[in-house]
């Protein structure tokens, strides 16, 4: 399952926050395979997960994954770097546990 570093759930709360979106929102991860074969997700906050939705969660951040990128993102981490343009959120692969 997808996992959320402790900087990638600040970022959210942060964002969150920022738009006045509500505590009882999480954020929903939607999208699908590219053409490419590269993985474009989108990235909303919304109420509650729907029904199909992985739930994962980072301290109080709730990420609601769509099946539809839960699979390409089941062994990834989501985290986030700075950009030219600011805070990108990226997903890597995650490490093997010992």
């Amino acid at each position: 399952m997808l996992q959320v570093t402790e900087n990638a759930a600040a970022a959210l709360e942060s964002i969150r926050q920022m738009e006045g979106i509500p505590d009882s929102h999480g954020t929903r991860l939607t999208g699908g395979q590219q053409p490419d074969g590269d993985i474009a997700v989108r990235l909303e906050f919304v109420e509650s997960p729907v029904e199909t939705d992985q739930v994962t969660k980072q301290g109080e951040t709730e990420v609601y994954v769509d099946p539809e990128v839960a699979e390409p993102l089941a062994e990834a981490v989501m985290d986030v770097q700075n950009s030219d343009e600011g805070l990108a959120f990226v997903f890597r692969p995650q490490m093997p546990q010992q």
